[in-house]
């Protein structure tokens, strides 16, 4: 039995239902079952659990082989407690292997938010003595659509230089995951999730204004620009995370390809460029 955490997220979701396609029993961590079933593949067994409740984590958990422990998301604090409960609950219930969605940024010296949260639980996990798969993720491709280019209008104005990124989308990374849990054989496993080609926001916005047709351009922005701009948009503590994710970038902490993905699936990543194509609606033609 794998179990799979975020189950009704983007990634957990896919994770469910590429396990389960593939003929995996799989069990489901909801917070309501009633929403969670229409949503999930009918063969998904439901575990009802919260990250802030231990004892429901351990009794969600019991008789599970597997766990597939999708990232939390939301304030760095209550991420870092979220995935330290989960990872204690699992190390009670006797979870044989757990698999788990990090991020390619967890260097001591990064300005990046969530660093510390996820450098936390690499920590934990090498220390619970439960057998573990990491694999780093990218950003998002997904992410850099909803969070940036979408909402642009004209113009992008970034704190992000010229820094470069190996985009992979949500879809990728779910499949890197399931075939990461379904092998019996990752036992102290790192992979690292990216896309094929490293991109500038130049060319990310390029990209974005060809498949659109919709005029884009970047602009380089300083941090405090960027960070006033967005604490009067955004709501705590999406300014932080997005502006210390922007200094990441400029560093060059997202900017390494690897070739685990297709190590693990035997599949090329999608390009960006392809994401976009897939993803955008009503597109003009290429012709």
């Amino acid at each position: 039995m794998i179990l799979v955490t975020g189950a009704t997220g983007q990634v957990g979701n896919a994770v469910v239902s590429r396990l389960v396609s593939s003929g995996h029993e799989v069990a489901a961590l909801v917070h309501r079952p009633e929403a969670a079933q229409k949503r999930l593949p009918r063969e998904t067994a439901l575990r009802v659990g919260d990250y802030e409740d231990i004892p429901a984590l351990k009794a969600a958990f019991a008789g599970i082989d597997r766990l597939v422990l999708i990232s939390s998301d939301g304030d760095a604090d209550a991420v870092m407690r979220h995935h330290a409960n989960a990872i204690e609950a699992a190390t009670a219930a006797g979870v044989g292997h757990i698999t788990f969605t990090s991020i390619v940024d967890i260097g001591e010296s990064s300005p990046f938010y969530y660093a510390s949260v996820y450098r936390d639980a690499e920590r934990r996990l090498a220390a619970c003595g439960v057998p573990s798969t990491i694999l780093r993720c990218g950003l998002y491709s997904d992410f850099i659509l909803d969070t940036w280019l979408a909402p642009a209008s004209g113009e992008l104005a970034l704190p992000a230089g010229q820094g470069m990124m190996t985009p992979v989308s949500r879809d990728d990374v779910a499949v890197a995951v399931a075939a990461a849990a379904a092998r019996a054989d990752t036992s102290g496993a790192l992979y690292t999730i990216t896309g094929n080609r490293p991109l500038d926001f130049d060319e990310i916005v390029a990209c974005y204004a060809k498949t659109t047709a919709q005029p884009l351009r970047y602009r380089p922005s300083s941090l405090g620009d960027y960070l006033a701009s967005a604490t009067a948009r955004l709501d705590d503590p999406w300014p932080q995370a997005f502006t210390t994710l922007c200094a990441s970038i400029t560093e060059g902490r997202y900017a390494s390809t690897s070739s685990d993905f297709t190590a693990l699936t035997d599949k090329q990543p999608e390009s960006f460029r392809d994401f976009l194509v897939r993803t955008i609606p009503g597109r003009p033609s290429d012709d």
